[in-house]
């Protein structure tokens, strides 16, 4: 298995073309809407509403309502209420494996930050400058949960890099 993961890539057909969406489960929709739409400003492209999905994530009797919200780029980010059956949630650390976390570019990072202290909402860590890692060389980077825990990485690229 090691040596497969350093095989050159063979061209198939099927190959990832890209990331179509991110979806992340929240447990009150309207509340995540507050974070995402009015504290980061994305835009609601779609909402619907009690959704059958059982057979797609299968789990009898699910149910879900989801809003899609424009992430920049042709991205979406889709977010998810589950109204049957609902599950607890968890509070993984961002070094907890299995763990992931969301990058979201913005075009002011202080001024984003400020916004969310504003409404109490903290970073976990620092705003830091990467100065060394390749692609993110020129970001500036922080982290922070939304309204149910999920870790959302800030990030603002500096065109000029």
């Amino acid at each position: 298995m090691e040596e497969a993961l350093h095989e050159a890539p063979t061209s198939h057909s099927h190959d990832v073309r890209g990331i179509h969406h991110v979806g992340i489960t929240v447990r009150d929709l309207d509340r995540s809407l507050v974070f995402y739409r009015d504290l980061l400003g994305m835009r609601v492209l779609d909402r619907s509403k009690d959704e059958d999905v059982a057979a797609v994530v299968g789990i009898p009797g699910a149910r879900v309502q989801a809003a899609d919200l424009d992430a920049g780029q042709g991205q979406v980010l889709e977010l998810l209420e589950y109204g049957v059956p609902k599950a607890p949630a968890t509070l993984p650390d961002p070094n907890t494996i299995g763990t992931c976390h969301v990058s979201l570019q913005v075009d002011n990072l202080p001024e984003a930050v400020a916004r969310l202290e504003t409404a109490g909402i903290g970073t976990l860590g620092e705003i830091v400058a990467l100065t060394e890692g390749g692609v993110w060389t020129g970001c500036t980077v922080v982290y922070v949960r939304d309204p149910d825990g999920m870790i959302i990485e800030l990030l603002e690229h500096r065109a000029d890099v």
